[in-house]
């Protein structure tokens, strides 16, 4: 295999591109000072004949230049035989492969890795970038800076291809002296590791030992070195930046970005602080916010309880209504009963006090009457007394025989029944004013507490009440009464 040209773009420290073109056959030096990036180059020739280009992971991460998120590019134009070919892959970002010749179709993405291995006779691993022994028989060839005294890592296709290489070149020479020689040398090698009946000597043992103990060293080393390998970049792309900055005098215009670039970072960090306190007052807001919620829930559960209970009260209330509108009613008329009952205790009250001296004025009255009936009495006696004796000596000029006897007492005893007759029918009135209303009996005033019998039709006349007819006993009284004057005339006769 003979390469013509490499060109490298976004390849770890080649973020700008890098390409080597118009390589004859022969022997090709690549110079450059430390750091500039040779190592880089022949780790990009590496991942464009042997990693896939849909790797992932941390592998093709590493790719990346430090710090930044693009798509690794590298191109490598080669022949094999006589023919020419070109290899383009891209890793990460838009991945994809492809491979032309001089003498056919081209060749894309999974045809073009299945038809690059089938030219250079290796077989890619399943997961991962490729290490060693997955590089072939060309990979044999590969020796890498610190690893020329390393022993050869070959997978079984590897070994196949390169015992069929063997036997096809050197099949002569393994019959001859030369071959004799060689197998007397292996044997020779053979017997200081082994014994005679096949088994491992010790210093085999303590060999292999070494050997795992120097191949977990070298990983050890190789980690250290893919990490160097990154700060050599990030370090190199500085350089690089801070050269350009120096030659195009902008150095103190990105110093003067790197102060606004602090500040702004401490207005960050500001700014950072301000959104945690509202953060936590933003949660704070949300504790509350839930605690309303459940507190908003309840109240709605209870408000729709509420209007549940108003609607089932809605009948009771309006009885309650009708109850407290029966109750002002009764209320009302109770005051109004209390008012009248106020009213009419004050009058009992005024009418006890005016019974009362109206009783002691009728005790008075009734002495005086007593008096006045006892003179009357006694007048009336004196009269009769009178009369007696006009009437004896009236009689005793008169002569009365036993039959006009008789008929005078048979009128005394007639007069009499109608007398007792008239006393039944008659109406006593007694009249107690409860203040100073008077009384007018057939237009003469009636003294108050002064009983009469009233045994005629009478009309009497009530200050601030009006007329009072009283007729005792009905229209039979009058008969009564002219029966009655009828006799004491008759007796009189």
């Amino acid at each position: 295999m003979l390469i013509r040209r490499i060109a490298v773009r976004n390849f770890r420290k080649l973020l700008h591109g890098v390409e080597i073109n118009g390589m004859e056959p022969g022997l090709t030096v690549i110079v450059g000072d430390n750091e500039e990036g040779k190592s880089t180059l022949l780790k990009a020739l590496q991942s464009a004949f042997f990693d896939r280009y849909k790797l992932t992971g941390d592998d093709a991460d590493a790719m990346n230049p430090f710090g930044s998120k693009v798509r690794p590019e590298i191109e490598v134009d080669f022949e094999v035989g006589q023919t020419s070919y070109r290899l383009k892959k891209g890793f990460l970002q838009s991945s994809s492969a492809l491979l032309e010749s001089n003498e056919g179709s081209p060749w894309e993405n999974d045809s073009a890795e299945g038809q690059l291995q089938t030219i250079l006779g290796f077989s890619p691993p399943g997961k991962g970038a490729a290490k060693e022994k997955h590089r072939g028989l060309s990979g044999l060839l590969w020796v890498e800076q610190g690893k020329a005294f390393e022993p050869l890592q070959l997978n079984k296709d590897t070994r196949d291809a390169l015992h069929e290489a063997i036997e096809g070149e050197v099949g002569q020479v393994t019959g001859g002296e030369r071959g004799r020689k060689l197998l007397a040398a292996v044997t020779r090698k053979y017997d200081t590791y082994y014994t005679p009946t096949g088994r491992e000597k010790k210093g085999l043992k303590d060999t292999r030992g070494e050997i795992e103990s120097l191949k977990t060293q070298v990983e050890s080393l190789e980690s250290e070195v893919v990490q160097y390998d990154s700060k050599v970049d990030t370090l190199e792309r500085l350089k690089n930046t801070l050269a350009s900055y120096e030659s195009e005098g902008r150095l103190a215009q990105a110093q003067a970005e790197m102060q606004e670039a602090r500040n702004t970072a401490k207005e960050l960090e500001a700014v950072d602080a301000q959104i945690e306190t509202a953060e936590a007052r933003l949660k704070e807001a949300k504790t509350a916010f839930e605690f309303a919620r459940a507190a908003w829930q309840t109240r709605k559960d209870k408000v729709e309880r509420l209007q549940s209970v108003e609607t089932e009260a809605e009948p009771v209330t309006r009885n309650v209504e009708n109850l407290n509108e029966e109750l002002r009613l009764a209320t009302e008329a109770r005051d109004r009963a209390e008012d009248r009952l106020r009213v009419t205790n004050a009058a009992l009250e005024n009418a006890k006090s005016n019974r009362t001296a109206a009783e002691r004025e009728r005790e008075r009255a009734e002495i005086t009457v007593s008096l006045e009936e006892l003179d009357g009495r006694i007048q009336r006696a004196r009269d009769i007394q009178t009369k007696t004796a006009r009437d004896r000596e009236t009689a005793a000029g008169i002569p009365i025989d036993k039959a006009t006897l008789g008929r005078l007492h048979e009128k005394d005893r007639e007069l009499e029944n109608k007398r007792a007759a008239l006393e039944a029918v008659a109406t006593t009135l007694d009249f107690s004013p409860s203040g100073a209303q008077s009384v007018n009996v057939d237009g003469q005033t009636w003294d108050a507490g002064r009983q009469r019998r009233i045994t005629e039709k009478t009309t009497l006349e009530l200050e601030g009440f009006g007329l009072l007819l009283i007729t005792p006993g009905g229209e039979d009284i009058r008969a009564r009464r002219a029966a009655v004057a009828e006799l004491q005339s008759s007796a009189a006769a």
